[in-house]
């Protein structure tokens, strides 16, 4: 299993009881298009376009951004965990 972590927030948006998600996946695209198909009110939030992410959020995986290794078909180690971390904005 996957944990996918999603912003507090998020959740009330969505309906969900519970920030920290379990899915079955083998890559963080996996685990995005899951998270996207049983939370549809989420997917504008996640992604510009399939297979691709907007640019106010950052999906880690461990320490790691996703971004800085393979993006959307970056491999998940069963058991891990993917955060999902939008952009702050304010002053």
């Amino acid at each position: 299993m996957v944990v996918i972590v999603i912003p507090s927030a998020w959740c009330a948006v969505g309906g969900i009881q519970n920030p920290s998600l379990q899915c079955t996946a083998e890559t963080v695209g996996g685990a995005i298009d899951w998270l996207v198909e049983a939370y549809p009110v989420l997917k504008p939030r996640v992604l510009a376009e399939p297979g691709r992410l907007v640019s106010w959020v950052n999906l880690y995986v461990g320490e790691h951004d996703v971004r800085a290794l393979q993006g959307l078909d970056t491999v998940v180690p069963t058991n891990s965990e993917i955060v999902v971390l939008p952009a702050l904005a304010g002053g």
